[in-house]
């Protein structure tokens, strides 16, 4: 499979309540790609109905033009992986082991733990910046530590297709460049699919290819952040009157608050 991922009349809800309703999607194949809103806009919803952890209500998701609800559990989990907002961790485990479990997909019957795992993980760790944690138990680390194992695991699991769902949570300004940093790397290096919720949208503009702006759970519009961040967009998404100017050291757009 090559992890071509999109979203057809998507309907997603919770109990009684629909969150989206009738949405189309298409993830664009190779990019990376921030889904940013305000909170409660259906950012998160989202994303789990992306990767089978919420049941479509109507509509559907397709891989590689197949129904996710159709593919094999261990057959999605090779070609997609997803990082959830509150990821939880069994008691007492290492961060060695949690971010080993990245690659239990690629273990079967017949298949061990080998070489390429081992490689694997360690890339993963050099790459967080997690390597000298291997033995600590995960309830022991910060917050900013936890979060960036999380993420380390995430791509032990070397997948084609990354979604993280606010994976700077709890990551202070310089560890958050750092991460934004690595995924923009690491798509550029492997053409990895990555969508990544977010917050900052300044940070959005900077490192990201292509921008999804949600409000009430609709897509208001999406594309380049040079051509789709704008005074009108922002104020129509956040409810907050700005001005955008260019950031000074990337040149792309920066959101400025404007004062009452």
């Amino acid at each position: 499979m090559t992890g071509r991922l999109r979203a057809e009349q998507l309907s997603l809800g919770y109990d009684d309540r629909n969150v989206l309703e009738a949405l189309d999607l298409d993830v664009l194949d190779g990019r990376l790609t921030a889904i940013v809103g305000a909170n409660a806009c259906g950012k998160s919803t989202l994303l789990r109905g992306l990767a089978r952890l919420l049941k479509p209500r109507a509509g559907r998701v397709l891989l590689d033009d197949r129904s996710l609800q159709d593919v094999g559990t261990r057959e999605v989990a090779q070609v997609l992986g997803m990082l959830p907002q509150t990821p939880v961790a069994p008691d007492g485990i290492t961060v060695g082991d949690l971010v080993s479990r990245g690659r239990h997909p690629h273990q079967g019957w017949f298949r061990r733990w080998n070489a390429a795992d081992e490689a694997a993980v360690a890339k993963a760790l050099t790459a967080t910046g997690t390597q000298d944690l291997v033995g600590r138990p995960i309830n022991q680390l910060s917050g900013g530590q936890r979060q960036r194992v999380w993420v380390a695991m995430a791509l032990a699991q070397d997948t084609e297709l990354l979604l993280l769902d606010e994976p700077t949570t709890f990551l202070d300004i310089t560890h958050q460049v750092d991460l934004l940093r690595l995924l923009r790397d690491l798509n550029a290096d492997t053409g990895k699919t990555i969508v990544v919720v977010l917050h900052d949208l300044n940070l959005a503009c900077r490192y990201v290819h292509h921008l999804i702006a949600m409000a009430d759970g609709r897509v208001v519009t999406e594309g380049p952040p040079a051509e789709v961040v704008t005074p009108a967009l922002v104020e129509k998404v956040f409810n907050l009157p700005c001005v955008v100017v260019p950031d000074p050291v990337a040149g792309t757009p920066m959101v400025v608050p404007a004062e009452n």
